[in-house]
């Protein structure tokens, strides 16, 4: 799940979309910039928010990605 996030990320244009957690918590990626990762490994990403607030979380959390034709 992490190379297809990554894929999404430096995909050419850009197109927003959704990470969706075990939890059932939805991470809005709204942009390049709002997400970070690790160019190695499948281990954490990080989702930051507008607020300035953001998540880290474990890629064994995430259950599947929504939009931008994931």
């Amino acid at each position: 799940m992490i190379d297809q996030i990554r894929k999404l990320k430096h995909a050419i244009p850009f197109q927003p979309f959704e990470i969706v957690l075990s939890s059932g918590t939805i991470l809005r990626v709204p942009s390049p910039e709002h997400l970070a990762l690790s160019e190695h490994g499948t281990g954490r990403i990080a989702v930051l928010s507008d607020d300035g607030t953001f998540d880290i979380v474990s890629g064994l959390h995430i259950v599947s990605v929504h939009g931008a034709e994931a």
